[in-house]
């Protein structure tokens, strides 16, 4: 079969993470994490200076960073700065809290989408973002863009927060999830774009296993 580049985008919340895991799994592709890839730059930036300034330039040691990443077959992956296995400390808090600076600099965006690149000339991936079909591959064999409705999307994250063992406020959660719409259709780089030539999936009424198995349809179509 011939090596193939999916790129899968949608909102916050709308599967793609999940989704694009399994159909890596099922049908042998390689998923990147590249959410994982400004995460772990962020921890970098914190761990170095102790916080990321509000005026961060993105400087020469940062952009010589060694970053790597693995997917392995279970599904997970694992990502490594210089060596270091980082995969638990990126999902802190804290890097939350300090990751939008980072996720939002035109040169760190520039970086991070050369580095994708890089790794896709050699094998088939698939890859979940915001703006992956339209700035990171535009030219990818396959654009899909997942989406589902602000209640459904509210739904799935309040059932992940219980089955942590966590009460939530169902309209707080709603109301993030409305405002993180805002923010990424807003945001100056790395905007929450549907592409053109992207297959559309509303996956308001679908379960897992539908999407993954039509998301496959579309793969096998390609290759």
């Amino acid at each position: 079969m011939r090596k193939v580049v999916v790129a899968v985008d949608g909102p916050a919340g709308s599967g793609k993470s999940s989704v694009s895991r399994r159909v890596a799994v099922e049908l042998g592709l390689t998923y990147i994490d590249s959410g994982a890839l400004y995460r772990s730059i962020t921890w970098y930036v914190l761990g170095r200076d102790g916080s990321v300034a509000p005026d961060f330039v993105f400087t020469r040691d940062i952009a010589g960073m060694n970053i790597a990443q693995e997917f392995m077959l279970d599904g997970t992956s694992r990502t490594s700065v210089n060596g270091v296995d980082v995969s638990l400390q990126i999902r802190d808090e804290v890097i939350a809290r300090n990751i939008g600076i980072i996720s939002d600099n035109r040169d760190v965006r520039n970086f991070v989408n050369g580095l994708l690149r890089s790794w896709a000339l050699t094998k088939s991936i698939i890859m979940d973002g915001r703006d992956i079909g339209s700035v990171v591959f535009p030219d990818a064999d396959l654009k899909i863009y997942l989406d589902a409705s602000v209640d459904t999307r509210a739904e799935r994250r309040i059932k992940e927060y219980r089955e942590l063992g966590k009460n939530v406020d169902e309209n707080l959660i709603k109301k993030q999830i409305i405002q993180r719409d805002e923010q990424d259709m807003k945001r100056p780089f790395g905007t929450l774009i549907r592409a053109r030539d992207a297959v559309y999936i509303d996956t308001s009424h679908m379960t897992m296993d539908q999407v993954v198995d039509r998301i496959k349809e579309l793969v096998l179509r390609k290759r």
